[in-house]
């Protein structure tokens, strides 16, 4: 029997109620035994009941129909609430199944970053290897004269090894960014006060100011809890981001660095800075940054270095 079937049997006991009130009011005149107004608001009383009665179970009998998609008969062993029952199995073996498929598809694409990463690592070795190959000639060449070289030789010699260097540290900041995803990079833990990072990083940043020709200013909140992380590869990538955003500023431009706490992260905030051409040594600094539970944020206008305060890495 359908559930709305058995909701409208619900209603039979309030139309009894209402026949046997009847039947009460005709014969109970004759001897007056009950008052009168007794009478009247039991009626209404019943009335009320069987229309409300009659209302819910039509609207409840309405929805589980709507719920259960009209798909059961009149007839049968089930009704609407086997039938969501029934429903409610499926989308429970259907979201089991995509949590495992989900699960499934994040440990292939975590084997395939670390592959990706082996590959990388693999590819800056034997290219290191390679470019040591022809970094060796061009020093031989250019420091012991085999033979007059002219001017120009000279200088194509000469670029030729600048470019090879330049391609050496690339490869050495691509294997950096393959062994910190390996996680074959250890990390120290050193104990650093923000003040004596910038410390340490404010002459080259006033340095390269000056080369691009805009004004730098620092401002840096006194007593800011330390940070931890390994004090060499930070300062490093501090250098590396917050230069190439200096760099990039337009002409005289007023830039200003400051460091202040936002909640359990200590902020290092570049304001005013350009927008710098991405390079591998760039990426190497922030995935350095990311190592150490931060982040690197690039706005329109700012540049925002995060990383945790003492006991949030």
């Amino acid at each position: 029997m359908k559930i709305s079937h058995r909701l409208y049997l619900t209603i039979l006991p309030a139309g009894l109620a209402v026949l046997l009130l009847a039947g009460l009011v005709y014969w109970g005149q004759y001897a007056r035994t009950a008052p009168e107004f007794v009478l009247v608001l039991g009626g209404i009383a019943v009335a009320v009941s069987l229309g409300m009665t009659w209302s819910n179970a039509r609207y409840v009998a309405r929805r589980l129909e709507r719920l259960a998609g009209g798909s059961v008969q009149a007839v049968g062993p089930s009704d609407e609430i086997d039938e969501i029952e029934r429903v409610v199995d499926r989308l429970s073996s259907a979201v089991e199944l995509a949590e495992g498929k989900s699960a499934d598809r994040e440990k292939h694409f975590e084997q395939r970053a670390r592959d990706y990463a082996r590959l990388l690592a693999s590819i800056a070795d034997a290219s290191a290897k390679r470019l040591e190959d022809v970094r060796l000639p061009l020093h031989i060449l250019l420091e012991n004269h085999f033979g007059d070289l002219n001017e120009n030789q000279e200088e194509m010699l000469g670029a030729a090894r600048t470019a090879a260097e330049a391609v050496d540290a690339d490869m050495l900041s691509l294997r950096e960014i393959a062994a910190l995803d390996l996680g074959e990079r250890s990390l120290r833990d050193d104990r650093m006060k923000p003040s004596e990072m910038i410390d340490a990083v404010r002459p080259l940043l006033l340095a390269a100011a000056s080369s691009a020709g805009v004004a730098l200013e620092f401002d840096v909140t006194p007593l800011l809890p330390a940070i931890t992380g390994d004090r060499a590869l930070l300062q490093d990538a501090l250098v590396t981001v917050l230069r190439e955003s200096v760099l990039s500023a337009r002409l005289d431009a007023r830039l200003r660095l400051g460091v202040d706490r936002e909640g359990s992260l200590i902020s290092f905030l570049l304001s005013g800075g350009g927008v710098p051409v991405i390079t591998v040594r760039l990426a190497a600094a922030v995935r350095v940054v990311q190592a150490h539970a931060g982040s690197v944020i690039r706005s329109a206008e700012d540049l925002r270095i995060q990383l945790p305060a003492t006991g949030g890495r």
